[in-house]
């Protein structure tokens, strides 16, 4: 049996990326990330469009509530003094994705080791050109298994 890719399965509920460019402010990156409610996070891409990070969905609520929340429960990876209006790039992470020819065992990996539930797709140059989420897996081994009776 053939090893499942990710272009297999990408497309099963994300039409289209979450992605905004490296300057935009919270306000920006917040109305982009509930365009979809099923997005997780948001991908950020330079002035080339290529992949320069990624925002998931908590990283940005810390910053957006910030003083709601205790000290002891924020997270945060990058020091970004909150006094100012942080841009994506200040607050993005490192860019985590998969490219379509990769098995789903690749994909499993990079979000467990990375705690997060959707990856961007990127072709061979770094520009995003889907999204993988953990419920299209989901999805996946559902209608494997109707298939399978």
């Amino acid at each position: 049996m053939e090893k499942m890719k990710v272009k297999d399965i990408r497309n099963f509920i994300t039409q289209e990326a979450s992605i905004v460019g490296e300057d935009e402010d919270l306000l920006k990156i917040a109305e982009e990330m509930v365009r979809d409610p099923k997005t997780r996070t948001v991908y950020v891409v330079n002035k080339e469009n290529k992949l320069a990070g990624v925002i998931p969905v908590i990283e940005l609520v810390q910053y957006l509530y910030s003083e709601y929340i205790p000290q002891e429960y924020i997270l945060y990876r990058f020091p970004v003094l909150l006094s100012g209006t942080p841009k994506a790039k200040d607050i993005m992470l490192p860019p985590v994705y998969v490219h379509d020819d990769e098995d789903i065992t690749s994909a499993f990996i990079k979000m467990f080791k990375n705690n997060l539930k959707e990856l961007p797709v990127v072709d061979e140059e770094m520009h995003v050109i889907g999204d993988l989420n953990i419920l299209e897996m989901i999805i996946s081994w559902i209608e494997s298994v109707k298939n399978a009776d």
